[in-house]
């Protein structure tokens, strides 16, 4: 597992993530956000290295951001995982979004 390569520290965060890989459109929850990533809640995780199209629907927002994001590590319940997903690295998306996440980032750490 790749938790302790992390360099960005994450936060609870319950976050509606939709998602596209190759042939499918699905919706999940996130566990967790920081600026620079998330971990997607699934019991059908994406393959490492996977590239996915998100929109992230960010509380106090109608409207999703989306970006790309590429499945960085993956845990399966399969393997008796007792929290199966995987974490998403955002990727190549614009300023104002960028700004937006951390706006949200911020509002978690100093709660």
């Amino acid at each position: 597992m790749a938790d302790d390569r992390r360099n960005r520290q994450r936060f609870p965060a319950e976050v509606k993530i939709d998602y596209r890989s190759v042939g499918s459109f699905i919706t999940d929850y996130s566990a967790n956000m920081s600026k620079g990533g998330v971990f997607v809640q699934t019991s059908l995780p994406l393959a490492v290295d996977t590239k996915v199209k998100l929109r992230v629907t960010l509380p106090g927002h109608q409207l999703p951001f989306c970006l790309d994001g590429v499945v960085r590590w993956s845990r399966s319940a399969k393997d008796g995982e007792p929290n199966p997903g995987m974490g998403i690295q955002f990727d190549n998306f614009d300023d104002a979004t960028k700004r937006e996440i951390e706006k949200f980032i911020t509002s978690l750490d100093d709660a």
